[in-house]
């Protein structure tokens, strides 16, 4: 029996992700199995272990393989911002007369835009349009069907690192998993996340994971700017550890007990319980070093949109997610303070899974059924 869903890998900064899932009613999913793993993740644009790498894919996708019964000859996997580079590209197609422009033409502008991408060392691996541009100069969301002489458009094209694609397609060879489909994960979650009145003018998406951050400035179907920095909750946890001579599980309790708002006169100390111990700790101290660590964080953030976008943060609407801060009290208005723009967390829209962290994955799903959609072609069989 033909299984129309999809299979995904989500490849996250600290754990791999693998899920076999179908489109659901009002545009839910309908997920048949789900596999997490974690391993060692990567920094400064490559894996920290690749070995550990290997065992993580390999073995979420046999744990679906084995919970499902199905067979996968095709897989979408996300690519982190760290091995993506962006070529945003204006062009225009002559259509030589005024006539209806066709969906062949929009295809034929993204494609001769695409030659035109110098790859060096990558591979573009999808596309998407910032706008449409007909002879009357007007902008438009959807050329099809419009009479033109000509179509342009504003284009982001999507180039990952050769060493990413050569890694992720060895490994899933061994699984004999050879139709591979990349998708930059900031694509996805700009898509997924926000809303077409979201993207209507620049918005930026912070996705704070455990080691790896991505940030994202959307407009329309494209996205103007794209960093990844080396920062995360782990590195936050890493700081408390240092600082207070701790091992890891209880600096990562003492990270959770952060409140961005809270008056040190007030509350004098952060406690956290152990099994044979309780340990308290200086509120004024801890936030002092939170502050410090985030606050550098930040100053990447306004330094990327100072490079790479002519607004003033007031214009442009601000959005986190991700596992690495979501979660710590204050954070919102503490970085709303901070870059000087209202920030709001933003989650997806699923029942039970309502939360930061699965952002990317449900952001990876919905691009692979969507564009499954698209192709209307079968690829699993019981």
């Amino acid at each position: 029996m033909a299984f129309k869903g999809v299979a995904t890998l989500d490849v996250g900064s600290s754990k791999i992700v693998a899920t076999l899932s179908e489109r659901g009613v009002n545009n839910t999913f309908s997920v048949k199995g789900q596999a997490v793993r974690f391993y060692e993740g990567f920094a400064e644009g490559e894996f920290l272990d690749e070995q550990s790498l290997e065992w993580a894919i390999c073995d979420s996708i046999a744990e679906i393989v084995k919970e499902t019964g199905v067979s996968l000859g095709e897989i979408y996997v996300s690519v982190p911002g760290v091995f993506i580079r962006l070529e945003n590209k204006k062009y225009k197609l002559s259509l030589g007369k005024q006539r209806k422009i066709t969906k062949n033409d929009v295809e034929s502008l993204f494609e001769e835009g695409k030659a035109r991408v110098k790859t060096d060392g990558y591979e573009v691996i999808g596309y998407s349009e910032i706008f449409f541009a007909l002879d009357d100069n007007r902008k438009v969301e959807n050329p099809i069907g419009v009479v033109s002489s000509m179509l342009g458009g504003a284009i982001t094209y999507y180039l990952c690192e050769n060493y990413y694609l050569q890694t992720i397609r060895k490994i899933l060879n061994k699984n004999k998993i050879k139709d591979v489909r990349f998708v930059f994960v900031g694509q996805a979650m700009g898509n997924y996340l926000l809303s077409k009145e979201d993207r209507e003018s620049p918005s930026l998406l912070l996705d704070v994971g455990y080691i790896t951050s991505e940030m994202t400035v959307h407009l329309g179907n494209g996205i103007l700017a794209e960093c990844s920095e080396d920062f995360g909750g782990g590195i936050l946890t890493y700081h408390m550890v240092k600082e207070f001579d701790l091992e890891v599980m209880e600096g990562e309790l003492l990270k959770r007990e952060i409140n961005f708002a809270i008056n040190p006169s007030v509350k004098s100390s952060y406690t956290i319980e152990l099994e044979e111990k309780t340990l308290d700790f200086s509120s004024e101290k801890v936030n002092e070093i939170a502050f410090s660590v985030v606050d550098s964080f930040l100053g990447s953030v306004s330094e990327f949109l100072e490079q790479n976008t002519p607004l003033s943060m007031e214009n442009l609407r601000v959005y986190l997610t991700g596992g690495g801060l979501s979660y710590l009290r204050g954070i919102k208005s503490h970085l709303s303070a901070r870059l000087g723009s209202p920030v709001e967390i933003i989650t997806p829209n699923i029942l039970l899974n309502s939360k930061p962290e699965f952002s990317s994955v449900y952001a990876l799903l919905d691009y692979a059924l969507t564009d499954k959609e698209k192709r209307k072609k079968p690829f699993f069989h019981f």
